[in-house]
């Protein structure tokens, strides 16, 4: 098998650039992170990924990240966080990593495009990508009824009906949280049984609030402009029905995009990264992650740029520490 430089030479590619701190990932992890590497005068690259800004750009209003007390849109969000990085010196290429070599450095990355970067210190905050059911009508109303997050978006539900999809602890918990708000939560699984833990199931059939629907898949999310119901298909008897409701929760797990990593950084049995306690290293020194790419629990944008300003910080630390 041919070498990643080897691929590089053949395809005819310029000399890699070399950078000190690369950063892959353009959502609040990604994007805090080069604000403080840039502020530490690393003159960090941002690899934005083909879908700039993360999650957030498929969002509408955000109204509990600090500091915007009215609101904002995510697409408008983020691009306040870029201008704010880039104001720095932070510089920006378009475009996924196809490969990398993180097993000497400097480390080695290769864009789609085939353009080649060097670097002393990567922080990877790739995130992570929510999973739906693949219906035509779910993402035609997606963000306007159809959701993947109770609590970014639980509050804009008040005093509404509401369906929740999954049947594990992520989809109890969406469930219980947003019993704040709507009338009822039925949730809808394609099993006669939870997947959840005992402590999450048993809190959740005991809440008055929710109601459950065994052994069903969703088949269309209803309505033109906002969801108005969800039609069912019970997949033992075939039978089909719909439930009138104004907002469906999918809660059917994430993934994160960590699959350039697989053999080479440490992960867990679902692909997200590990790092040391307290801190953002990685399982190769040199290597810091930030973001969805390691949470798998919080998964809000204030806690990923939380962790992006912890893999800067350790980053810059660690570098000088292999300057002296």
């Amino acid at each position: 098998m041919r070498s990643l430089q080897q691929t590089v030479d053949a395809a005819g590619a310029k000399a890699a650039e070399h950078h000190r701190v690369v950063i892959l990932g353009s959502g609040p992890a990604g994007l805090t992170a080069a604000v403080y590497a840039a502020r530490a005068n690393l003159a960090p690259v941002v690899v934005s990924g083909n879908e700039p800004g993360g999650q957030l750009t498929i969002t509408t209003e955000v109204e509990n990240y600090p500091g915007y007390p009215d609101g904002v849109q995510g697409p408008e969000m983020m691009e306040q966080f870029r201008k704010q990085a880039g104001r720095f010196g932070t510089t920006f290429k378009t475009g996924d990593v196809a490969r990398v070599d993180l097993s000497r450095r400097p480390f080695t990355l290769s864009l789609e495009n085939g353009e080649a970067l060097t670097c002393d210190a990567l922080i990877v905050s790739t995130g992570a990508t929510a999973r739906w059911l693949d219906l035509e009508s779910e993402t035609r109303l997606r963000n306007r009824g159809v959701s993947a997050c109770a609590t970014c978006d639980g509050f804009f539900f008040r005093g509404k009906p509401l369906a929740v999809v999954g049947g594990g602890d992520t989809a109890m918990e969406e469930a219980l949280f947003l019993t704040n708000f709507a009338t009822k939560v039925t949730v809808i699984h394609r099993r006669g049984q939870l997947r959840a833990s005992k402590v999450m199931a048993e809190r959740a059939v005991n809440h008055a609030k929710i109601e459950f629907v065994w052994d069903s898949v969703v088949e269309e999310v209803l309505g033109e402009d906002t969801v108005t119901g969800l039609k069912l298909k019970n997949l033992k008897t075939d039978a089909v029905s719909q439930l009138p409701v104004e907002g469906m929760f999918v809660a059917i797990g994430h993934v994160p995009n960590t699959a350039v990593f697989h053999g080479q950084l440490k992960m867990d049995g679902e692909g997200y990264l590990e790092v040391k306690p307290g801190t953002t290293f990685s399982s190769v020194e040199g290597v810091f992650v930030a973001g969805d790419a390691a949470d798998k629990v919080y998964r809000q944008a204030v806690t990923a740029a939380g962790t992006g300003c912890m893999a800067a910080i350790d980053a810059e630390r660690w570098l000088a520490g292999q300057e002296g």
